[in-house]
């Protein structure tokens, strides 16, 4: 089976190949707009999905289109952000594969936010790659932190067994992913839609990640 979805996935023309979010719920998705910046051109939703206030961390699934991927995890605090993606909490980092990948255990906490999450806290998630390839390819989940729930993993955290992630050096992972290659150097084309994340990248746990059997130096937390 993993191997009709890896021959399956290879067969899609470049220009064509973009990457999904799939939990938390996405915005939306557009082949013909995700190179708009922010939210892949999808508007704001009333849907959003509850993450649990308590225990600092949760799952990010996403569906990979390309072969290999520079990935980055933004979030902006409010109600509605606009542009303002100014937390980094997962730095750059490469993704070689095509199919399921879940990061499990996405760590925020106060240090990094530079305040507390509250209950009834909206936010707005981005999950931005390098698959354009003289920009970035993005797409947004709209968040409320809640104390009425705990942490669960969701049925669309899974890894397909081929896929390796890796962190970057240190100057590549501060790098945006709109702004990389999928091997971490800088694009040569640039982009005029460019992240405005702010600060630099948050420092990642050092784990294992499950099912893709990968020690990534620097890495993030195993469920």
């Amino acid at each position: 089976m993993k191997f009709s979805l890896l021959a399956c996935m290879a067969s899609v023309p470049f220009a064509a190949a973009h990457f999904k979010l799939m939990y938390p719920k996405s915005r939306g998705f557009n082949t013909d707009t995700m190179t708009n910046f922010p939210c892949g051109g999808m508007s704001q939703s009333s849907d959003r999905t509850k993450l649990p206030l308590s225990g600092g961390s949760f799952p990010v699934a996403l569906e990979m289109h390309h072969a290999t991927t520079a990935v980055e995890v933004l979030l902006a605090l409010g109600n509605e952000p606009s542009d303002n993606f100014n937390f980094v909490l997962t730095p750059t980092f490469q993704v070689k594969g095509l199919g399921e990948f879940c990061l499990p255990h996405v760590e925020i906490n106060e240090k990094m936010i530079g305040r507390n999450l509250t209950n009834g806290m909206n936010a707005t998630l981005q999950v931005q790659t390098n698959g354009d390839p003289t920009g970035g390819l993005y797409a947004c989940a709209d968040v409320q932190f809640s104390s009425d729930i705990t942490y669960e993993k969701p049925p669309a955290c899974t890894n397909n067994t081929n896929l390796v992630a890796t962190a970057f050096p240190e100057a590549a992972a501060k790098r945006n992913a709109n702004e990389s290659t999928a091997e971490g150097d800088a694009q040569s084309g640039g982009s005029s839609t460019t992240s405005t994340s702010k600060g630099a990248a948050a420092p990642m746990q050092t784990a294992a990640w499950g099912v893709l059997g990968a020690a990534v130096a620097g890495g993030l937390a195993i469920l």
